[in-house]
């Protein structure tokens, strides 16, 4: 199983493909496992690069609170153990937010920068509807099945739970092999609700992909256009037919979105 030992983590991480390597971070409770709808497409084009963040699935637990700077650090630890000195960076929710800390903190570090249904943080961000809220937040809490069960609809659109059920029913799948327990997630959660980087935004020097989901109740698009907007020269793209969970949804239209945007960055020297 390969592990790097990256800011003091014991960190799980998977390499796909070969080129110039795009990093992937994940978001609230998923893994590495979870980009199966992704490497195919874009470990045919990149070296890309997968891991559980800490805490979650096979990744080492340090215990006590974390912050998001916390889990930036952990991805460019990961990078120079894997002697990195430089990627595009692709961050998903959760992983969004770690992508932009990144970013901000190493700004060397990032050639192309990919944020997908993620927000800025802070009082700025545009929050879910109530019921979104309280769904996810005993989702986090208890962390039992029939809370997960409950939460689906803040995660994937109507369309899809109505009538492309095996689409979160495959999701789910992967979910249970390395499920996240309460604990966990209520420490993502609060590295979450921490996270505000919104008056930073400005100083970003990495060419910028966002990717908004029309139909995402947890994250609603409108934080999309917050990042594209305060985020230099930013590219926006919004992909519809889909929620929160727009990579699986909707796979096609949004990985070609990313080889799309990165196919346009000059190759680094």
């Amino acid at each position: 199983m390969p592990e790097a030992i990256a800011n003091g983590q014991r960190i799980y991480y998977e390499s796909h493909g070969q080129g110039y390597p795009l990093v992937m971070v994940r978001g609230l409770g998923s893994n590495a496992d979870h980009w199966y709808a992704q490497l195919p497409a874009l470990a045919a084009h990149f070296r890309v690069i997968v891991f559980d963040n800490r805490g979650i699935g096979r990744s080492g637990d340090p215990g006590g609170d974390f912050s998001i700077q916390d889990l930036a650090d952990d991805t460019v630890g990961l990078m120079d153990a894997l002697a990195i000195p430089q990627a595009h960076v692709l961050g998903v929710s959760m992983g969004g937010m770690i992508a932009q800390q990144l970013a901000l903190d190493h700004p060397r570090r990032v050639q192309g920068l990919v944020l997908v249904v993620s927000h800025c943080g802070g009082a700025h961000q545009v929050r879910p509807a109530a019921e979104i809220s309280r769904l996810v937040g005993e989702m986090v809490t208890v962390g039992s099945p029939e809370s997960r069960i409950k939460a689906l609809p803040a995660f994937f659109d109507p369309e899809t739970l109505k009538t492309g059920l095996a689409c979160a029913q495959a999701y789910a799948a992967v979910s249970l092999k390395y499920p996240a327990d309460a604990q966990i997630l209520t420490r993502q959660f609060k590295a979450i609700q921490d996270f505000d980087v919104y008056d930073r935004l400005p100083t970003i020097q990495s060419p910028t992909l966002v990717v908004a989901s029309t139909g995402d109740a947890l994250i609603p698009p409108g934080n999309s256009e917050i990042l594209a907007a305060r985020i230099p020269n930013a590219r926006m793209v919004a992909i519809p037919g889909g929620g929160h969970q727009i990579l699986v949804e909707q796979p096609q239209a949004c990985n070609q979105a990313v080889l799309d945007f990165l196919k346009t960055l000059a190759s680094p020297a």
